[in-house]
């Protein structure tokens, strides 16, 4: 009898090593698997924002010029800045109204 609990010990002790061995390491794959995957998706939301900026800095700029120009080309100082306006607003509301569709 007492050959048998030796016997089941060592079984346990042996078995709670390999277990703990592999839950541990399936434990760090799992959470390496979840940080990288973090981390790319990060990286690609911070791409996307940092593109949209980029992009509304550039609308900004060509926005601005297209005002100058029709100031230049109304004679006015004010009438460029309102054409452009309202086209910018008509724009937005056909946005507005297709998105809803």
């Amino acid at each position: 009898m007492p050959k048998e609990g030796f016997l089941e010990s060592i079984i346990e002790a042996f078995s709670s090593v390999i277990v703990g061995k592999v839950l541990s390491d399936l434990d760090k794959r799992v959470r390496d698997y979840f940080t990288d995957f973090i981390h790319r998706i990060v990286k690609r939301m911070m791409l996307l924002v940092s593109g949209v900026i980029i992009a509304l800095v550039g609308l900004v700029f060509i926005f601005v010029t297209a005002a100058l120009y029709l100031n230049e080309y109304f004679g006015s100082k004010w009438m460029g800045w309102g054409v452009l306006g309202l086209i910018i607003t008509a724009a937005g509301i056909l946005t507005s109204a297709v998105s809803r569709r």
